[in-house]
């Protein structure tokens, strides 16, 4: 109990840039070892300053995932839920998930249009396994921007395959649909913003926000330990490509990840 209380903590700590990925990706219950299973590690990016932005940071934070096989977990890209379903091709669930910060701090470029606060996001989720290699995935989120009405929808298919025992190769391609709440607040201009920014006022109107390519690799170097490196690509769609703020369409995000599983 100590350290599942101590990887709660951990989590909340760091929740106020961290954020969730928009799928669950949790092992089937019928394959985990244990009736609770515990990953812990950090991770290190290299990512745009917000969305849209030409300059890069870097960033480190801690790592962590839980599974129950009652269909519970808690994690640092999962987040926080249940699935519902026992089959091992078929997860459905409901979460609560982190939607990031955008603080007008990490860039000039964002001077006068104010801080999006970090956001939880009570949502569902479906995943449905076609073979060994294929899955189809999706998520529906609700509660992020400046009001917390912000709605997002992703679809996508995942693909994964082991190269050998040790080593296996993940992609995953997914499109995500968001309401003019959430375009308003991560890509819009208001008045207000137009005055102190200089930006020309923008309207955004809901629609697919942006199509997304991720691919990974997964080195096992024993039974506990891994490593994970990876990218994602992305390439910003209708009014979100027409912000007056966007200037790089096609963000990109590389990461490594390093792990210990008890």
């Amino acid at each position: 109990m100590k350290k599942i209380l101590a990887i709660i903590a951990l989590a909340f700590s760091s929740a106020t840039w961290a954020q969730t990925s928009e799928f669950v990706n949790t092992v089937p219950e019928a394959y985990l070892q244990k009736d609770t299973n515990v990953t812990l590690g950090a991770a290190a990016l290299s990512v745009p300053k917000y969305t849209g932005s030409d300059e890069r940071r870097l960033a480190a934070y801690p790592m962590f995932d839980v599974q129950w096989k009652s269909g519970a977990f808690f994690s640092a890209t999962n987040g926080l839920g249940y699935n519902f379903s026992k089959k091992p091709a078929l997860q459905y669930g409901l979460r609560l998930s982190l939607e990031g910060a955008r603080d007008e701090s990490r860039s000039s470029k964002l001077n006068g249009l104010g801080d999006v606060n970090t956001a939880v996001e009570p949502g569902a989720f479906a995943n449905l396994s076609l073979s060994e290699n294929y899955a189809l995935v999706s998520s529906v989120r609700y509660g992020s921007g400046t009001d917390h009405n912000g709605l997002q929808f992703s679809v996508g298919g995942r693909f994964s395959t082991a190269l050998s025992e040790n080593h296996r190769i993940s992609a995953t391609v997914r499109a995500n649909w968001a309401n003019s709440a959430y375009m308003q607040s991560y890509f819009g201009v208001n008045a207000q913003q137009s005055a102190a920014s200089g930006y020309s006022q923008f309207t955004p109107s809901s629609g697919v926000t942006d199509i997304k390519l991720s691919a990974s690799w997964r080195w096992a170097l024993d039974s506990n330990w891994s490593i994970v490196t990876g990218a994602s690509a992305s390439r910003l769609q209708g009014d979100a490509s027409r912000s007056p703020f966007v200037f790089q369409k096609n963000p990109v995000t590389v990461f490594s990840v390093t792990t210990y599983r008890f």
